[in-house]
């Protein structure tokens, strides 16, 4: 099919260009050989011109036959002129090598400054607003993880898990899963419930380069509110030769001092086959991580306490919010994760104008380990409204006490961490190029599964009632977890004979997504004086096929169960608390096995856990857009229209338990909807290297799935919890400019502005009802007998702001210090979002948005020696809304140090030490005020040594 599309398409430019020649070759770096991406070739005082692509190829048709000067330009390498002669009707080559403006071979210069001139390049190259990171800049990356360089782009936020591993990415603080996540231009599955994709399924050994593209044109994906993250392949085609290398490592986690390991081998060669010369490449990188994830947790929960109707606790004095912490869990979590990737690149070419290739990717996560946590509630029965049960015996900033009508209790808390996901990546496509016309084309599959073999719990409760635990608190170190807590009637935590019931639920399953894509792109130039116009015009499909199947079976166990058995005797002492036990889900599974009369089987539980959220659903995304680009003297013009439709359909199910009758109701639903999504974008070379961009475009995000699928549960009460079949996906108009001075020497300094306007994000919507109408959705009424919960459409937000990017080598500094360069950036940014459930006036932003991001790199060569330190800080962000203050959950301010010592030994064999999380300060999140910290993290620093050998 494509080759008939080639064929009718190319046909009528055959003669109208039959004596015009094409004048093709490839620009690299002198010494080292490298493929430059980015260098601008031109013909001085005509419209001729291309740049160069990942291949370092350039390609500029219909020239007529003459004698030509040919100018090539990169910023950080000497220009260079030659001379070249084009002939009618045939294609000419010209290969040229470009060096250092000092004349220092390249081969001299340190990988991370290569890197930051290939990223300035790229970037100043662009059609759009772009940011780029290159493999040599990377830097240090656990688990080849590819979320820790990111972080260190403009406007990129990582979130990090209590672990320390790095997860969703957000862009401009737009959440992760309102973004776009691909593999060379193809979206990278979830593994479940979720949009979006989480890095540490793959190690990212085999990327070349990451591409941000903030202000996408039309013949990318619309479906991105905060922009795309493109992870680029390495191609063979991108090297002068043969190049292979070996790392080996080992990995030091200083929390609890166990040691990891890693490994990878990269290949890469250019061969000559059936009578070409050099015309296939093969890449591959296949690496392994063995880690130590193991960390801390100190959760505190706290309730809000009005003074005007708590009077008898005095707290007006104090001039600020006082409340009372009514739980804390301690936790430690042994797990290791192990990471295996295989990713590759073959390309093939026939002559100058056709190309080919395959890129697979086969990447293996395992998370193993068990979760040990100690809960104690220190309060469960207080009121805060006026009249209520008051249980407190006594309130100050810093410490708390219960009292004997507070009921308090102990437990312990077991967790399994045994699941394995497995992502597949296969694409095929190619690219031919004959006169002006270009034709290229990708086919994809994709699979991405989750399967947890056991990630059961089992929880243990001290809960006696003759008497009751009265415990005391006092915070210590709120933002490190330090709280003591100790109990003030004699009851002995250790005796198991006080022990009153404990719950096991035995967890396994599935989640899964499965993609089909294909796209074709074509486009045309047309050359008319010193003026060029390029019409691009392409389709793009794509199926996604998403399941989730969960089975909890829930079991329960009173006062006779053998406690003694599942409860093993610690002296741990964490966060200033003795644990006394930690207990042990894999003994109980055991002894359910044996013993199974210990255990009652828990139907409604079981019931609503097992079926609730499980789905069987099918995405389709059909897009087709044109664009045209119109270059004219300094200015280019971007503009054009994409069209999208997206369609879901879904089976998931009604499951209730309404007057203890289980029932499980298959339900199918489904919906559709179209987008048409221009787009403008203007490039002005207002003088050499400085460059001004505006661009408007408008994109969508579609629902979470997790809100779209997710079935009905009643309870035995009749209350409701709903998904939403019905949410439309958000719409965002997008605004950005930005101004760009690019030095000689490498330098890059840019001041940038945006502005986002948001429609129906999705919020959750909680009311009382007496009944159902006609389509059984609950009628609200105030004060109704029964509650229904679920997301709806309604939350509009406006996100804005300023990015500022310096990037300098400082070269002019004497002696060895001009070995020293600098990155620095800032992105100020305001978000004020609109919720319709909260009345309390209170100003939020979006879910993951954070007021200042700031990232600073100071890199360091000088003979052998290549040294970087990386910071990154982030400011407070929101982790989930609900409808009060008291419900409202933060992340706090954090900031971080990374680096990293490589030595050359000799040409072949190096060393290096990296270090991340130096500063080890934790992860905090908190309740509504920063004050009352709801959960403090520690996950250790991390240290790798290890050598590298190129062959």
């Amino acid at each position: 099919m494509s080759a008939a599309i080639a064929v009718a398409l190319f046909s009528t430019s055959v003669s109208a260009q039959f004596n015009d020649g094409l004048l093709t070759g490839r620009v690299a770096e002198s010494g080292s050989g490298r493929s430059l991406e980015g260098a601008i070739v031109t013909i001085p005082g005509t419209s001729y011109r291309d740049y160069t692509d990942a291949s370092g190829r350039y390609s500029i048709p219909d020239l007529p036959p003459g004698d030509y000067t040919l100018e090539v330009t990169y910023v950080g390498l000497a220009p260079t002129r030659m001379e070249v002669s084009v002939s009618g009707d045939q294609s000419t080559a010209y290969n040229i090598d470009l060096s250092r403006l000092d004349g220092v071979e390249t081969i001299t210069v340190s990988a991370s400054r290569t890197g930051t001139d290939r990223a300035i390049n790229e970037q100043r190259t662009a059609a759009g607003i772009v940011n780029v990171i290159s493999e040599e800049s990377f830097g240090a990356m656990l688990d080849g993880n590819i979320g820790q360089a990111m972080q260190r782009l403009p406007g990129i936020s990582v979130n990090q898990g209590q672990d320390g591993g790095h997860g969703d990415i957000n862009i401009r603080g737009i959440a992760g899963e309102f973004n776009s996540v691909q593999i060379d231009g193809n979206r990278v599955p979830s593994s479940g419930s979720s949009n979006s994709f989480n890095p540490r399924q793959l190690a990212a050994d085999g990327v070349t380069k990451i591409e941000v593209i903030k202000a996408p044109t039309p013949d990318r994906d619309g479906d991105a509110v905060g922009g795309i993250v493109n992870m680029v392949s390495r191609s063979a085609f991108q090297r002068q030769g043969r190049e292979m290398s070996l790392d080996v490592a080992g990995v030091l986690n200083e929390e609890p001092n166990n040691w990891g390991s890693s490994a990878n081998f990269s290949y890469s060669d250019i061969y000559s086959v059936n009578g070409g010369e050099k015309n296939l490449g093969i890449s591959f990188s296949l690496s392994r991580y063995d880690s130590d994830r193991y960390s801390r947790n100190s959760d505190m929960d706290w309730v809000q306490v009005t003074p005007e109707t708590n009077p008898e606790l005095e707290l007006a004095a104090n001039g600020q919010p006082v409340w009372f912490m009514e739980s804390t869990h301690f936790e430690y979590d042994t797990r290791t994760t192990v990471t295996n990737t295989l990713s590759g690149s073959i390309d093939f070419r026939v002559g100058d104008n056709n190309s080919f290739y395959f890129r697979p990717l086969i990447s293996e996560y395992e998370q193993r380990g068990v979760k040990y946590e100690t809960d104690i509630d220190i309060d469960t029965r207080f009121q805060n409204e006026a009249g209520g049960r008051k249980t407190y015996a006594e309130l100050t900033p810093t410490y708390g006490r219960g009292t004997e009508d507070s009921e308090a209790s102990r437990g312990w808390i077991g967790t399994l961490e045994d699941s394995k996901n497995n992502l597949y990546s296969f694409s095929v496509g190619g690219r031919h190029e004959y006169d002006s016309d270009t034709l290229s084309y990708d086919l994809s599959y994709s699979r991405n599964k989750s399967t947890i073999t056991d990630d059961s719990e089992l929880n243990m409760l001290m809960e006696p009632d003759d008497p009751w635990f009265i415990f005391e608190y006092e915070v210590v170190d709120v933002n490190a977890g330090d709280v003591r807590v100790n109990g003030l009637n004699g009851q002995d935590p250790t005796d198991l004979s006080l022990m009153s019931e404990g719950e096991l639920e035995k967890i396994f399953g599935n989640k899964e997504e499965e993609v089909f894509s294909s796209r074709i792109d074509w486009q045309r130039a047309f050359t008319r004086g010193n003026d060029t116009f390029t019409l691009k015009t392409g389709a793009k499909y794509r199926v996604s096929n998403q399941m989730r199947d969960i089975t909890v079976d829930v079991y329960e166990m009173d006062d006779s169960f053998p406690f003694a058995d599942v409860l093993v005797p610690t002296d741990d002492v964490i966060f200033l608390k003795q644990k006394y036990y930690d207990a042990q889900p894999q003994v109980a599974l055991d002894m359910l096995r044996s013993n199974p009369e210990l255990f009652e089987f828990v139907e409604d539980g079981s019931l609503e856990d097992s079926n609730v959220e499980d789905y069987d659903a099918e995405e389709t995304i059909s897009a087709g857009y044109v664009m045209g680009t119109y270059e004219t003297g300094m200015h280019t013009i971007i503009a054009g229209v994409r069209l999208e439709r997206y369609e879901w359909s879904n089976l998931n199910k009604t499951v209730s338990f309404l007057n203890e009758v289980g029932t499980v109701t298959p339900v199918r639903r489904g919906d559709s909807h179209s987008f048409l999504l221009p787009g403008i974008h203007f490039r002005h070379e207002l003088r050499d290297n400085l460059i001004l961009r505006e661009s408007y475009n408008r994109s969508y995000g579609r629902p979470r799935l997790s809100e779209l699928s997710r079935g009905r549960w009643v309870d035995d009460e009749g209350n409701i919890e709903d998904g939403n079949a019905n949410l439309v996906p958000a719409i965002a108009d997008n605004f950005d400019a930005q101004l760009e001075y690019y030095t000689e020497r490498g330098g890059l300094y840019s001041v940038g502005v945006f502005y986002k306007d948001i429609t129906d994000f999705s919020y959750t919507q909680t009311y009382n009802f007496d009944e159902l109408d006609a389509n059984g959705i609950p009628v609200p009424a105030e004060g109704g007998d029964f509650e229904y919960e679920r997301p709806v459409n309604g939350a509009n937000a406006t996100n804005y702001g300023l990015e500022l990017i310096a990037r300098q080598d400082l070269y002019f500094l004497p002696g060895a210090l001009d070995g020293l360069s600098v990155a620095l950036s800032t992105t100020l940014t305001e978000s004020d979002a609109e919720y319709p459930n909260r009345t309390d006036g209170r100003d939020l932003p979006l879910e993951g948005f954070s007021e200042l991001l700031y990232t600073a790199t100071l890199n360091y060569t000088w003979r052998n020696l290549d040294a970087r330190v990386d910071y990154t800080y982030r400011d407070d962000y929101i982790e989930g809304l609900g409808s009060t203050i008291e419900s409202d959950e933060f992340y706090a301010a954090e900031d971080r140090i990374d680096a990293e010592v490589h030595y050359s030994f000799s040409d072949r064999m190096r060393g290096f030490i990296t270090a991340t999380n130096l500063t080890d300060e934790p992860q905090v999140s908190y309740q509504g005020y920063p004050g009352f910290v709801e959960d403090t993290s520690f996950s250790g620093r991390k240290y790798t040594i290890g050598l590298r050998y190129d062959f």
